[in-house]
């Protein structure tokens, strides 16, 4: 591939899928802006990278979404060795996610509805927002979590309950006006 058609290429994969990566890779990095915007440069300078080794056994959507996986992988085994191990993209969201059908806009729009729930979970601590995003807007169950995390179901559901707490406090103090 001539150095001008991969940067074509890469130039089109890079404009169809930064949006959904970026807020991909937001909402697993504890919807830290600055995180997200450094995962989201490594991932598309892998893309580029790779675009040459690229054989089209899947589509150009799961496998920019790989190394998406992978990308958020690694922040997990960085960030939160201890907590988090992985958050895995199953095949099953792979394949939703190739779904021409399928809003992913929407729903990350519906995720980002109200500014005041972003503030609640920046105030928690990372093993709250983590275990709350996990579960919530992964839909991960407490098994799963707690095999993620090598804690046991009760411990998870220990963080969880403290975690939905401290939110509910942030959240009351907000509607109060105090922050």
């Amino acid at each position: 591939m001539h150095e001008s058609e991969k940067e074509q290429r890469f130039s089109k994969l890079y404009a169809i899928y930064i949006d959904e990566i970026y807020h991909y890779v937001f909402l697993r990095t504890g919807l830290d802006k600055v995180t997200a915007e450094d995962i989201a440069k490594e991932i598309f300078f892998d893309v580029f990278k790779g675009l040459d080794r690229f054989k089209g056994l899947c589509s150009e959507r799961t496998w920019v979404y790989r190394i998406t996986k992978n990308k958020v992988s690694d922040f997990y085994r960085t960030k939160y060795r201890q907590c988090i191990e992985t958050c895995g993209i199953s095949d099953e969201m792979a394949d939703q996610m190739m779904d021409p059908t399928q809003s992913i806009e929407m729903r990350i729009e519906a995720s980002f509805q109200s500014q005041q729930i972003l503030e609640c979970l920046k105030q928690l601590p990372d093993h709250y927002k983590m275990t709350l995003l996990l579960k919530y807007v992964d839909g991960k169950s407490i098994n799963e979590i707690a095999k993620m995390t090598e804690k046991s179901d009760k411990a998870v559901e220990s963080i969880l309950q403290r975690a939905k707490a401290a939110f509910i406090r942030a959240y009351q103090k907000i509607q109060e006006g105090e922050v």
